[in-house]
């Protein structure tokens, strides 16, 4: 008797990884006020943990893999203050906790008040568990920046009238798809259809900035300025027209949330020849779950010779209007002589039969759709080599993604 054994794997699509960081407890900021005359820290740490997220949100082109907020998958957790291991730190000690449970797993919170003038950078790193493939994929934030100002040597404060963890869903942007459709030919451009597209979810972020003497806001003598935030020691400045930044006023902000994946900002008040207030927020990129189905299931006649095809895409409990512009959906044929034919790229496909390799017996006579799919990544401003910014006829930048 012979006997022959082979084993076969099923084949996993491997995991398409987003990380960011983020402070879920808005009652308790990244920036620490302490009181001299009260003697009194705002919020008091002790009392009010700030509690800071690795946000690790997964997927899988073949949806093999389940919830895509993917925080229960998180090993060998560690966290680290201006480069150092949190738990080796005495200041540390009995002052932090790292969540190990569900979708929080992960999670620091932050019981200790910092001292006036101080600045720590926080960052996550960890391993994602991939039980499909049996790997563990590196995780590592950026750093979040966590400080404490001296409310007794200085009176002012900053605030901004906006979450101070700025989310943007490309799929609830309005203002996107309209211009989407009016650049494409898909729409009739109107002053009320972008007035009525221009809303909270629109792209160009509009943040409310107020400084405050005491408890009365100040409207002149000022100026404001915007920094980004690469460690917890260097910032680079941001001026109005450049990269994301469409507008800087004393009152606001006005950012292109389409250009940020995850960015944390400073914003710094000077008045009196001096700094005299500042205010941390960040932006974040989500990547929502979304569900594709192709819509053509007619039969194939004996005289065709192209066939056509478009996806439908759920998002929400509702059909996403063009979803090519969110979506790199990649079409792909198989067929009784070849396999995984690359068609075209797009959310709808025409080609010629005779490419796919499709016969015409009983036995060879079929072919099988599939698509791949993943979200676009943040637009980029268009540049040559010499990193000169492409225009349109009207001088304004182009962006890609």
């Amino acid at each position: 008797m012979e006997i022959s054994k082979k084993r076969i794997r099923i084949d996993y699509a491997p995991l398409n990884v987003a990380v960011s960081v983020v402070n879920i407890t808005p009652n308790s900021p990244v920036v620490q006020v302490y009181n001299g005359f009260t003697n009194q820290y705002e919020p008091n740490r002790a009392l009010s943990p700030t509690v800071i997220l690795p946000q690790v949100v997964a997927s899988a082109a073949d949806n093999s893999w389940g919830d895509p907020h993917s925080n229960h998958a998180l090993a060998d957790m560690k966290w680290f203050a201006n480069g150092e291991d949190i738990s080796t730190l005495p200041e540390w000690e009995n002052l932090y906790s790292i969540n190990q449970t569900g979708s929080l797993r992960g999670a620091l919170s932050v019981m200790r008040n910092f001292s006036p003038g101080e600045q720590v950078s926080l960052h996550f790193e960890g391993v994602l568990a991939d039980n499909r493939l049996g790997v563990n994929i590196p995780i590592k934030t950026e750093p979040i920046v966590l400080s404490c100002s001296d409310k007794s040597q200085n009176m002012y404060s900053l605030g901004i009238g906006d979450d101070m963890i700025i989310q943007y869903n490309p799929f609830k942007d309005k203002l996107f798809l309209y211009e989407y459709k009016t650049s494409h030919g898909l729409q009739t451009a109107s002053s009320s259809a972008q007035t009525a597209a221009t809303d909270e979810n629109a792209y160009n972020r509009v943040i409310p900035v107020s400084l405050y003497s005491g408890d009365k806001v100040i409207t002149t003598g000022y100026n404001i300025k915007l920094f980004r935030v690469n460690t917890a020691t260097s910032f680079t400045e941001l001026t109005a027209g450049e990269d994301e930044v469409i507008a800087i006023a004393p009152t606001q902000i006005t950012l292109d949330l389409r250009l940020i994946h995850k960015s944390d900002y400073v914003i710094r008040a000077y008045a009196e020849n001096r700094e005299v207030a500042m205010v941390q927020f960040s932006v974040n990129r989500l990547n929502p779950r979304y569900t594709i189905r192709m819509t053509n299931g007619t039969d194939i006649s004996p005289f065709d010779t192209m066939r056509y095809d478009e996806v439908m895409v759920d998002y929400d409990g509702n059909v996403v209007d063009c979803p090519g512009s969110l979506i790199r959906i990649l079409w792909y044929a198989d067929t009784y002589a070849k396999t995984n034919v690359l068609l075209n790229e797009g959310d709808v496909t025409q080609f010629l039969l005779s490419l796919t390799g499709i016969g015409s017996s009983y036995n060879d006579s079929w072919i099988e759709l599939h698509t791949m799919s993943e979200l676009k990544e943040a637009h980029c401003i268009a540049t040559d080599e010499n990193n000169d910014i492409f225009t349109d006829e009207n001088g304004n930048d182009l962006i890609f993604n």
